[in-house]
């Protein structure tokens, strides 16, 4: 049997800093409550901007390393740069020329195409309106991790795959990707902002809980209210004298002046229904000319359930 190997003080120490700079957004359930405050910010500057209403909704958050931009699919992406004072590197973004559609149509409040051609290289109005666009969801950022810093997102002009690998050079940190979903009429597209997680790392004790929500206070005098109202709503009282069963072939045999018998009698029970439920028993009299009803018992559900059973 081989001897064991013990770590060394360095070793040990290595490894428990790299594990404590693992960072896992799945165990931080404060970061998706702050990134779905996000989506939300940023849904009604864009709203405000374009004079219409759209959806963008987070679709999912994950931590990974810079994108592959030697990658075929890169080719086919559109990249911008995020700057911030607080980031030791710059952050990117990452979207298609379905979502360079999308943020047209969004802004200009139009359907966007859905033609199945080759899609067009974006011209410079193009690529300054994504920009207005990218810049705005960004900005809505900052009020809502005000909490952990104000770190004033900026978004720079769209730019090509090489551009973005000189931009991030050869950091070896991971991002935090937030995958926004924009649907704008029958358009879906995906849209990703990577900040830094070193930026987020030191803040992860904050980001494992969830913010405290406000109780809030009950009003009496609603709830009074609503019992009031409720108390005054009109039902209807059924007295039931009786329930007979009598077979098709009786009924279809009856003549007017035939006697049909009922098993009560003056001292019997009868039922009162409400809505059609058997909710009282009482005993039927008269007070002068009118019939009157002294109620004696309420009915139990559970009891008048299992009566109906054995009656069967």
């Amino acid at each position: 049997m081989s001897e064991p190997h013990l770590l060394s003080d360095s070793e040990d120490v290595g490894d428990r800093l790299r594990a404590a700079a693992e960072f896992e957004p799945g165990q931080l359930p404060r970061l998706r409550h702050l990134a779905e405050a996000w989506a939300t910010a940023a849904t009604a500057r864009m709203t405000a901007l374009a004079g219409t209403s759209f959806d963008f909704t987070l679709h999912d958050i994950e931590a990974d390393f810079a994108p592959d931009l030697d990658a075929d699919t890169a080719s086919n992406s559109l990249y911008a740069v995020l700057s911030s004072s607080r980031f030791r590197h710059p952050g990117y973004i990452t979207l298609d020329n379905s979502g360079v559609e999308a943020l047209i149509a969004a802004l200009f409040a139009a359907e966007p195409s859905t033609s199945d051609d080759q899609p067009r290289k974006p011209t410079d109005l193009d690529r300054g309106v994504v920009k207005l666009a990218l810049t705005t969801i960004a900005e809505a950022a900052d009020p809502v991790f005000n909490d952990i810093a104000e770190f004033r997102l900026s978004a720079s002009n769209l730019i090509d795959p090489s551009e973005l690998a000189e931009q991030l050079g050869d950091t070896g940190d991971r991002f935090v990707l937030f995958r926004f979903e924009l649907r704008v009429g029958t358009l879906t597209t995906t849209i990703t902002f990577g900040l830094p997680s070193s930026f987020f790392a030191p803040h992860r004790r904050f980001l494992r809980e969830l913010p405290d929500v406000a109780k809030l206070d009950r009003d009496e005098s609603w709830s009074a209210g609503i019992k009031a109202s409720f108390a005054q709503s009109d039902l209807r009282l059924d007295a039931v004298l009786a329930k007979k069963k009598i077979p098709l072939r009786r009924i279809a045999g009856f003549k007017v002046g035939e006697m049909i018998e009922l098993d009560i009698n003056a001292a019997s029970l009868i039922a009162v229904e409400c809505e059609g439920r058997a909710l009282l028993r009482a005993r039927m009299g008269r007070s002068g000319v009118d019939y009157v009803l002294r109620i004696e018992e309420r009915v139990d559900p559970a009891e008048e359930f299992i009566d109906d059973i054995l009656s069967d």
